[in-house]
C-alpha cells in the first residue's frame, strides 16, 4: 500500500469516527425528547443497538440498597430469559462493572470464570452470548445501571468501539436521570398538594436543564466550538464561565471576570487540585480558593479533555448537572476535531517524513504540499526535539500549536519540525530557546535542537546532522538543552554520532589530573582549563580562578609531574581542549548550551 492509500484509508476512519459520533449526537438530541421512563428505556436500548451493530443489547438497573440489577430493556434477543432478569449482588460481569464504575468487555465470555447463578447462566446460555461488552449509566456519581452490547460469536471490542458505546452511555445516564428525577417530582406534585409549587419549579428547572442540553446538543452538531458552549452556559446561568484545554489554557471565556481566572502562572493552585479531584468522577468540584467557584472535568475515559470553570454563587443540583452537560459537549467538540487534527497530522507527517528523507521526486513532493497548502518555496530551519517526559504525539501537537505554519512529524526517536525562516525576528539560537521554554512547561526536560535555514532540498541533510547529534549529546551528558547545531559540528566531526566514545575520549586524556584531585582535593583540571581558555596566560587564569599567580605557576608544575612536560606542545593543548569541554558539558545542567 502506497503512503497516498494508506493516507486515505486513515482518512476514511476518522470520517467513519465522525459519523459514530454524529449518529450518537443525533440518538441523544431524540432521547431528550422521551420524558416516560420505560419507553425511555427501550429508546436507550434500541439506540445503542444501532449505533454498536452488535446481536444483542441490553439494559440493567441497578438498585444500590440490595446491590442487585435488573434487565429493564433489550433489543435482539432470541429468549424470554432476559424479560426481568435478576442479577444477584456480585455475580458476572454485570457486577463488576458495578464494582469498578468502568468498562468491561470479553471475547469470549466464560460462565465458570466470574460468580454465577443458575438464571443467570441459562439466560446466557439462552441467547448464547460469546463477546459482552458492559459500561457503566453514571449521574450525579450515582451507578444508574449498566449498558451491555453482545455478539453471539468471538469479538474483540476495539477501544473507538468502547469509546462510542461509553460516551452514548455516559450521556444516556443524564437523560435516564434527569426522567427519573421529573417522574419523581410530577409523582411529588401529584401525592400532595403542598409540595406542589416546589415540585413543579423543579419540573420546569428540568425542563429548562433539557432544553439547554439540547441547545448544547445542536451547537455540537452544527460545528461550533467552546466559545460557543462558554456563551450557552453563562447565559443560561447567569454567571461567568470559562473553558480551559487539556493543558489548562484558556480556550474561551464569558466575560473579564472568567478571564481573570488565569493568570501569567496559568491557573491558580486551588483550581488545580479541583480540576484534579474532578477528573476522577468528571462531576462538579468546589474551589477551595480564589478565582472560579468550581470546576468540571470534561473527560473521555480517563483522559482529560478540557474543564469548565463557573464562578458566581454556588450552584443547585440542577444547575450543577446542566455545567457536567456542558462539560460532555465539550469533551463531544474536542473528540470530534481531535479526529480531524490527527486525520491531518498523518496526512502531514508522512509528508514530512518523505521531505526530511528526501525520498521521491521534488515535483511530486510540491505537489502534495500544495495540495495542503504549504507552499516548500523559501528558506526553512530545521528542528529536532527529544527526551522529553511526554509521549510523540503529544509533542507534534503541541509543536504545531506554536504556529500553523510548521510543518512536524514524528521522527527517529523524537520529533522533527520544519519551520519558515523569518527575517528580522529571531535567530536560530532564539528560535532554539523559545520552543524549549514552551515545552518545559508541560513535559520536563529535553533536547531542543535547531539546524541551518536551508532551502527545502538541503534539508534532508540538515535533519540527518541534527539527528546525528541528537544520538551524540545524550552520550556526553547534554540531556536538558537549547542548542544549535553549528555549536556541536566540531565534535560530530571528530566523534560522529558515538557519544560515549567522546566522553571515554576525554576521561582518558583527563583521567591522570582527575584522580590526583580526587586524592588530594585539589583543582587541577579546572586550573588547566583557566590556562588554556585564557591562551596560555597565567596572569588572566589566575585573575579566572581568583588565586594569585604563582598559585597557578605551581598548579602548573604540577600538571608537569602528573602528564609529563609533553602536554605543553600545541598539538596536545588542541587535544586537551577539547578533553576539558566535553568534560564540562558532561557535568553541566544548565539550559544555555
Amino acid at each position: 500500500m502506497t503512503t497516498e492509500q494508506r493516507g486515505r484509508a486513515e482518512l476514511e476512519r476518522l470520517r467513519k469516527r465522525e459519523r459514530e459520533l454524529s449518529a450518537l449526537m443525533a440518538s441523544l438530541r431524540e432521547l431528550v425528547e422521551v420524558r416516560d421512563l420505560e419507553r425511555l428505556l427501550q429508546k436507550l436500548v434500541d439506540r445503542a443497538h444501532e449505533l454498536t451493530g452488535t446481536d444483542l443489547t441490553y439494559l440493567s438497573e441497578y438498585d444500590a440498597a440490595t446491590d442487585e440489577l435488573f434487565v429493564r430493556a433489550n433489543r435482539g434477543a432470541i429468549s424470554t430469559n432476559m424479560r426481568g432478569l435478576r442479577v444477584p449482588a456480585g455475580i458476572g460481569l454485570a457486577s463488576k462493572v458495578v464494582q469498578t464504575r468502568t468498562p468491561q468487555w470479553t471475547a469470549a465470555y466464560d460462565v465458570e470464570a466470574f460468580p454465577h447463578e443458575g438464571e443467570v447462566t441459562a439466560a446466557v446460555r439462552a441467547e448464547r452470548m460469546e463477546s459482552i461488552l458492559g459500561v457503566p449509566l453514571i449521574s450525579s456519581d450515582q451507578v444508574l445501571g449498566v449498558l451491555f452490547a453482545a455478539d453471539r460469536s468471538t469479538h474483540h471490542f476495539s477501544p473507538e468501539e468502547i469509546a462510542l458505546l461509553t460516551a452514548f452511555a455516559d450521556q444516556a445516564a443524564v437523560i435516564l436521570q434527569s426522567a427519573r428525577w421529573l417522574a419523581a417530582e410530577q409523582a411529588a406534585a401529584a401525592s400532595a398538594a403542598a409540595a406542589s409549587a416546589e415540585a413543579q419549579r423543579r419540573a420546569a428547572a428540568m425542563e429548562a436543564s433539557a432544553s439547554l442540553h439540547e441547545q448544547l446538543t445542536r451547537l455540537v452538531l452544527e460545528g461550533e466550538g467552546s466559545g460557543a458552549i462558554a456563551a450557552t452556559l453563562a447565559e443560561s446561568l447567569q454567571r461567568p464561565v470559562a473553558i480551559a484545554d487539556r493543558h489548562l489554557a484558556p480556550l474561551a471565556t464569558s466575560d473579564d471576570q472568567a478571564a481573570a481566572w488565569w493568570t501569567q502562572d496559568g491557573l491558580g493552585p486551588a483550581v488545580r487540585r479541583a480540576v484534579e479531584q474532578s477528573r476522577s468522577t468528571a462531576r462538579w468540584t468546589e474551589v477551595d480558593g480564589p478565582g472560579p467557584t468550581g470546576v468540571v472535568a470534561a473527560m473521555a475515559g480517563r483522559t482529560l479533555l478540557g474543564v469548565i470553570l463557573v464562578g458566581g454563587e454556588e450552584p443547585d443540583e440542577v444547575q450543577r448537572r446542566t455545567i457536567e452537560r456542558g462539560a460532555q459537549s465539550h469533551a463531544l467538540v474536542t473528540m470530534q476535531r481531535d479526529a480531524l487534527a490527527d486525520a491531518e497530522e498523518r496526512v502531514r507527517g508522512e509528508l514530512v517524513g518523505d521531505l526530511v528523507s528526501g525520498r521521491g521526486d521534488w515535483a511530486a513532493l510540491r505537489h502534495r504540499a500544495s495540495q495542503r497548502g504549504v507552499d516548500l518555496a523559501g528558506t526553512w530551519t530545521p528542528v529536532v526535539a527529544l527526551g522529553w517526559d511526554q509521549q510523540r504525539w503529544s509533542l507534534v501537537r503541541t509543536l504545531s500549536g506554536m504556529d500553523a505554519r510548521w510543518l512536524v512529524a514524528e521522527h527517529d526517536a523524537g520529533v522533527v519540525a520544519l519551520a519558515p525562516a523569518t527575517e528580522g525576528r529571531e535567530g536560530t539560537r532564539g528560535l532554539a530557546e523559545r520552543i524549549h521554554q514552551r515545552l518545559a512547561r508541560n513535559a520536563g526536560t529535553g533536547l531542543v535542537l535547531v539546524g541551518r535555514p536551508s532551502g527545502m532540498e538541503a534539508i534532508p541533510d540538515e535533519v540527518a546532522e541534527l539527528t546525528a547529534l541528537s544520538r551524540m549529546l545524550p552520550g556526553i551528558g547534554v540531556t536538558d538543552a537549547a542548542a544549535v547545531a553549528e555549536d556541536y559540528a566540531p565534535y560530530l566531526a571528530l566523534f560522529g554520532a558515538d557519544g560515549e566514545r567522546a566522553l571515554t575520549f576525554a576521561r582518558g586524556l583527563l583521567a591522570p589530573l582527575l584522580e590526583w584531585d580526587a586524592a588530594h582535593r585539589s583543582d587541577l583540571v579546572g586550573t588547566l582549563d583557566a590556562f588554556l581558555t585564557h591562551h596560555a596566560s597565567v596572569t588572566q587564569a589566575a585573575k579566572a580562578l581568583f588565586v594569585h599567580p604563582n598559585t597557578v605557576k605551581q598548579r602548573l608544575e604540577r600538571i608537569d609531574e602528573v602528564l609529563g612536560a609533553g602536554w605543553r606542545r600545541p598539538e596536545s593543548h588542541f587535544r586537551l581542549g577539547i578533553a576539558l569541554h566535553l568534560h564540562r558539558l558532561s557535568r553541566s545542567d544548565t539550559h544555555d548550551t
